[in-house]
């Protein structure tokens, strides 16, 4: 779980620091920017391949190496006195993010009983949106700190100037004893030898395919709005034909049957489908707050509490339900409040209606957040499920790229006020959670392989 708390805690930690590193850099935000770019990239092409290498060379040994390199990158970032070093830091840490969470997964799935494998998966997700909301107060508060310290009489010289020029290095430096802790509880797991005769295959179809969607989606965010439903497309081009030439591959890097088979190609369609939906309110909900009401910053932290409290509160009773009414019907139940969420974010323009959009959203991402992944921990062999994992946090992952995409490509042709264009990216996520249903109540159930 600390694991996967330091993962989250660096997608949103970072956000408050931009003004404070592009100033210390000498760069400009929009250069700056792209060190948040980079973490999401990076994270989405290592995710599946860290998935598949947990089932060829165990869960426990992928799970320390990812924190070893995140470890690793973290220290080049703290340690980064311009932009270039900073970036690369930045690519290394990645790389270790996007593996921690599918070998953490899989490590649920493989030590974890069957009964309550979904309460685990509800607590790690919980830790994710724990460390999500505290990075994001975190990162101001660590910045205003280190700079504080840097002026006091009693600090160190060199010290003081290291505060005094370069803040957010703290940003970084937290993660070290972190992640020192989670690796100290990892040793003390029982190690877990990969299965007989295991071995990945060379695909270079895979190796080129998944640099590919991650590249296209990040274009997509970072580059001209006019341009980003372009980007948009030719990711999920590449994403097909990924799943063409993996059904076909003499050697694949992924087990053929997890595009064939009913249960976990559905859910991959539904985390495709839900991640502009749950990224464009997580992302997005306190910049449609400020510009619908002309509200403060502070105003629309207040605000966002209608949004957190039901998504916590969601993920709560998901875990105490998940024995009683199952998976499948938990993910089915998120979507439909979900969709309810979307529906009044779209339609409702009053306080009272955005509020309620904003609890109704949270509470279904909530209901929603671990049901996908318990459900394919029951669909798939276990010598697979690294793997089947990897692939599907890859995909849940894309809305933290594809909704920035979509929002500022809105904002951009909408014409009118940006908060029309928040509604307009809202009726969108409406459509493709809708979409969504359908292929849930597909689903066989959790007991089918």
């Amino acid at each position: 779980m600390l694991g996967v708390f330091l993962r989250a805690l660096q997608m949103t930690v970072i956000g408050p620091s931009l003004v404070s590193i592009a100033r210390s850099l000498g760069s400009t935000l929009a250069d700056v920017g792209w060190i948040m770019a980079i973490y999401a990239t990076g994270s989405l092409i290592a995710q599946p391949i860290a998935g598949r290498l947990s089932d060829a060379r165990g869960r426990r040994n992928v799970f320390l190496g990812a924190l070893v390199v995140f470890m690793a990158g973290s220290f080049v970032c703290a340690t980064a006195t311009s932009l270039g070093l900073l970036i690369a830091g930045r690519v290394v840490q990645s790389l270790g993010a996007g593996a921690i969470q599918p070998a953490a997964i899989a490590l649920v799935g493989q030590r974890v009983p069957k009964e309550r494998q979904s309460g685990a998966l509800y607590a790690l997700y919980g830790m994710f949106a724990l460390a999500g909301a505290l990075g994001a107060v975190l990162g101001g508060v660590i910045i205003d700190g280190g700079k504080a310290l840097g002026s006091a009489p009693f600090m160190w010289s060199a010290l003081r100037t290291e505060l005094t020029i370069f803040p957010w290095h703290l940003i970084f430096w937290i993660n070290i004893p972190i992640a020192l802790a989670a690796l100290w509880l990892g040793l003390r797991l029982p190690g877990d030898a990969p299965p007989a005769g295991a071995t990945i295959g060379l695909d270079g179809g895979a190796i080129v395919l998944i640099p590919a969607v991650a590249f296209c989606l990040m274009m997509a965010a970072n580059g001209a709005a006019s341009s980003a439903f372009a980007y948009l497309a030719a990711a999920l081009a590449a994403l097909a034909l990924l799943a063409w030439w993996e059904t076909r591959a003499r050697q694949a890097f992924f087990a053929p049957s997890l595009f064939t088979r009913q249960g976990p190609l559905l859910l991959y369609a539904i985390a495709v489908l839900t991640g502009i939906p749950i990224f464009g309110i997580t992302m997005y909900a306190a910049a449609y707050y400020m510009t619908q009401f002309k509200a403060s910053a502070a105003a629309a932290g207040i605000a966002l509490l209608a949004l957190a409290v039901p998504l916590g509160g969601g993920q709560g009773v998901g875990g105490r339900l998940t024995k009683r009414i199952g998976a499948r019907s938990l993910l089915i139940a998120g979507l439909v409040v979900l969709v309810a969420g979307e529906a009044a974010l779209a339609g409702l323009q009053s306080l009272g209606g955005v509020l309620s959009g904003f609890a109704l959203a949270g509470f279904g991402i909530g209901l929603a957040s671990a049901p996908p992944n318990a459900l394919l921990l029951r669909y798939v062999d276990e010598a697979r499920s690294g793997a089947a994992t990897g692939l599907l946090t890859m995909l849940s992952s894309t809305g933290a790229i594809t909704a920035p995409a979509a929002v500022s490509a809105f904002l951009h042709f909408s014409g009118g006020p940006p908060a029309a264009g928040f509604r307009s990216a809202y009726l969108l996520s409406l459509v493709l959670a809708f979409a969504a249903l359908p292929l849930a109540l597909l689903l066989p159930p959790s007991d089918v392989r």
